[in-house]
C-alpha cells in the first residue's frame, strides 16, 4: 500500500477518535444536566412548593407525594405552633424548584419546658453559664454577707425544680463580701501634693493639702501613717 494511503488512514482514525470524544462529552453533559437540580440549566421538571404550615407530617408527605423532592425532616421547639405540626419550610412556600431538590420541613415539638436545676452553692460564673446554655435569660442581684463564701449562688427565683419555658428569666442571688469600712493611712512622707492625693484616692481617702497651693513635698500628715480610719476620712497633708 502506498505511503500516502497509510497517512490518510491514520488521519481518519484520529478524526473518528475526536468525534467519539466529543460525542462522549455531549452525552456526559446531557446526563449531568438531567441529574442536576440547578434551576439555571437543569432539565428536570419544575415544582411550585405548596404551603405546608400547620399540616401534620403525614399531611405534608401526602401534599408532596408527587413532587419528586428530597425531603429532610427536622424537629424543633416552637411555642407558637402545636406539637406535630409543620412550623417552617426551606425553601419557602411559593418558590419554584426542580424535582430532586432538597426541601427541609420543620415540625414543631411545641414549647420547650426546662426544669430549673438546683444551683445553690455553685460558683456564679458556672451557674450563669449553665442557665444560658439551657436557653434561659438571667438577671443577677447581689447579697452582701461576709458569712458566705463570696460569689456563690445563694438562691434562685423561681426555685429549683420549677418548670420554665425557654427564654424565661431567672433571678440569681449571688453572695459578695461586705467592703471593709476601714482603711490604713499610707506613708506620704516625701511625696508631692499630686502623689499624695493619688495615694490617698487609691484607698478611698480624701486629701486636704496645706497650704492648698503650696509647693514642695510632704513633711507631715494627720492622721499618721498606719492609722486605721473609715473610708473617705480626710487626711491633712502638710507640705514643706
Amino acid at each position: 500500500m502506498p505511503a500516502g494511503s497509510r497517512r490518510i488512514g491514520v488521519l481518519e482514525v484520529l478524526a473518528l477518535l475526536a468525534a467519539l470524544s466529543v460525542l462522549g462529552a455531549a452525552v456526559a453533559v446531557w446526563v449531568i444536566l438531567g441529574q442536576s437540580t440547578n434551576p439555571l440549566y437543569s432539565r428536570r421538571a419544575d415544582v411550585v412548593l405548596p404551603d405546608l404550615a400547620g399540616l401534620t407530617r403525614e399531611q405534608a408527605e401526602t401534599a408532596l407525594a408527587d413532587a419528586g423532592l428530597d425531603l429532610v425532616w427536622e424537629e424543633v421547639y416552637d411555642p407558637a405552633v402545636p406539637a406535630g405540626r409543620v412550623c417552617a419550610q426551606q425553601p419557602a412556600a411559593g418558590r419554584t424548584v426542580k424535582q430532586g431538590q432538597a426541601l427541609t420541613v420543620r415540625v414543631s415539638l411545641g414549647p420547650q419546658w426546662i426544669t430549673l436545676p438546683d444551683l445553690k452553692g455553685q460558683p456564679r460564673d458556672e451557674a450563669l453559664a449553665a442557665l444560658r446554655e439551657q436557653g434561659l435569660a438571667v438577671s443577677v442581684q447581689f447579697l452582701a454577707d461576709n458569712t458566705i463564701q463570696p460569689y456563690i449562688v445563694v438562691r434562685t427565683e423561681p426555685a429549683a425544680g420549677e418548670q420554665l419555658l425557654a427564654g424565661q428569666a431567672v433571678k440569681v442571688t449571688v453572695s459578695r463580701p461586705v467592703p471593709d469600712p476601714y482603711r490604713q493611712v499610707p506613708d506620704l512622707t516625701g511625696m508631692t501634693a499630686a502623689e499624695a492625693r493619688a495615694a490617698l484616692r487609691q484607698r478611698d481617702l480624701t486629701a486636704i493639702v496645706r497650704p492648698s497651693g503650696g509647693q514642695g513635698t510632704v513633711r507631715s500628715q494627720d492622721p499618721a501613717f498606719a492609722t486605721l480610719v473609715r473610708a473617705f476620712t480626710p487626711v491633712y497633708v502638710y507640705l514643706g
